[in-house]
């Protein structure tokens, strides 16, 4: 009975060790000289909300290289823009939107869909990321302008932009922090 207590104390002694001496996700971040490089260069406001945007990928986290950075980045951006012309899409299929919003909604969603092809290109890669961030920034800015020329005011969607030109502008200055190294 008591190698069986020393056994259980042995193994919750390494638990132990383990959980204190690994940092859980939440304490994880990126190497600080690559955030540096990256987050100045963005066109968000706040340096925390760059930051904050490239933790939304784990990824990010065990880059180690901007180039890593700016791929996770691309990825991120990608995402956020196929959701949001999903989001698009629900809701054009609300049936509390005003049909006068209707048009400029399908609008959005159609402009928001085109962006993902242009994000499925070769991007770094094939040299084209930072022109694919610009054709989707164009289509972004198209969308608003519609929803402007429409007097859509719908809260949901305002904060959808927010948060997708958060990704783009972080994915964007990434990108430029790769293909620029110099600046």
């Amino acid at each position: 009975m008591g190698s069986r207590n020393a056994s259980v104390l042995f193994f919750a002694a390494i638990a132990l060790f383990l959980f204190l001496h690994f940092p859980s996700q939440t304490e994880a971040t990126i190497p600080p000289e690559l955030v540096s490089k990256v987050c100045p260069q963005s066109e968000i406001r706040s340096y925390e909300i760059c930051v904050k945007s490239l933790m939304a990928n784990p990824k990010s986290l065990m880059a180690t290289s901007a180039k890593a950075v700016a791929e996770n980045a691309l990825d991120m951006a990608r995402r956020e823009t196929t959701a949001t012309s999903c989001f698009f899409a629900a809701l054009l299929k609300r049936k509390d939107i005003n049909p006068a919003s209707k048009a400029a909604l399908e609008s959005c969603s159609s402009l928001f869909k085109q962006s993902v092809t242009f994000f499925n290109l070769d991007g770094l890669s094939g040299g084209t990321a930072s022109l694919d961030l610009h054709y989707a920034l164009d289509k972004a800015t198209e969308c608003k302008s519609e929803l402007s020329a429409a007097h859509v005011s719908i809260k949901s969607v305002t904060h959808k932009l927010e948060e997708w030109s958060n990704f783009y502008s972080t994915a964007s200055a990434a990108v430029n922090a790769v293909e620029n190294p110099e600046h």
